[in-house]
């Protein structure tokens, strides 16, 4: 109602200066010719009116700059949601799989590398979600069958690609000014990098390898392998805030 008042109101204002201004031209010209000037008057101003309030509206879209072009980022943060959630799936998986075989420390690895990834999967989506754009949930690949120790080196490989990726997607979120991206990012690649020191220990020592008193950072999913520590390397949150897993 308010907008249609507002019109109407301009509408009532064009036509009474257009009045005005043609008012010394109405005995020289025919009644079309200044019908059709009248109209004009009144039109060309509303349309571009219109298209002011269209521009605005798109630069207002959800994950776009302040100049209305679409981020880079927001694609590489959809991207890294669907690789976190299936990791966190996997993960999971490949703990039960080393339970079936009696490797129960590498089911603690496994199960608190899913915990950490799941941390990461719902922390890009809440920050998706902060600037309006919907997560999509990612189509969950089957897993390939094989044993628990095959897993540990199926993981490390995609720790490894991960960690590259998201090089580059932190650089692309400080070039595009996305500085909460860039955190996250940075996070997720120091979490991953520990997952990655993990894996490899486990994959060095084999039967010999021994189970961690595993703790994880619940802001960002740092895994923590030390009660020496008394904050998170990564975000600092406080010791007495470790989950326990």
């Amino acid at each position: 109602m308010e907008i249609a008042a507002f019109l109407q109101e301009q509408l009532i204002e064009r036509y009474r200066i257009s009045s005005l201004i043609l008012e010394g031209y109405i005995m020289k010209a025919p009644a079309r010719f200044l019908h059709f000037v009248v109209v004009i008057a009144l039109l060309v101003p509303m349309m571009l009116w219109f298209s002011s309030c269209q521009k605005k509206e798109e630069a207002k879209q959800p994950g776009t700059s302040a100049t209305g072009q679409k981020l880079v980022t927001i694609d590489n943060l959809q991207r890294a949601y669907g690789a976190e959630s299936k990791r966190a799936l996997w993960y999971d998986r490949f703990s039960r799989q080393a339970m079936k075989e009696n490797l129960g420390d590498i089911a603690v690895l496994f199960r608190a590398l899913s915990r950490s990834e799941k941390v990461h999967a719902e922390a890009v989506a809440k920050l998706l979600k902060s600037k309006g754009v919907e997560p999509i949930a990612p189509t969950i690949d089957s897993i390939p069958p094989g044993k628990a120790k095959q897993y540990l080196k199926l993981s490390l490989s995609n720790e490894n690609l991960e960690q590259n990726m998201y090089l580059a997607d932190t650089a692309k979120a400080r070039e595009e000014n996305f500085t909460e991206a860039a955190e996250w990012f940075r996070r997720a690649l120091e979490a991953d990098a520990r997952h990655g020191r993990l894996l490899k220990k486990a994959i060095e020592l084999e039967t010999n390898f021994a189970r961690l008193p595993y703790e994880m950072c619940p802001e960002c999913g740092y895994i923590v392998g030390s009660d020496k520590l008394e904050e998170c390397p990564v975000c600092k949150t406080k010791k007495d805030k470790f989950q326990k897993i």
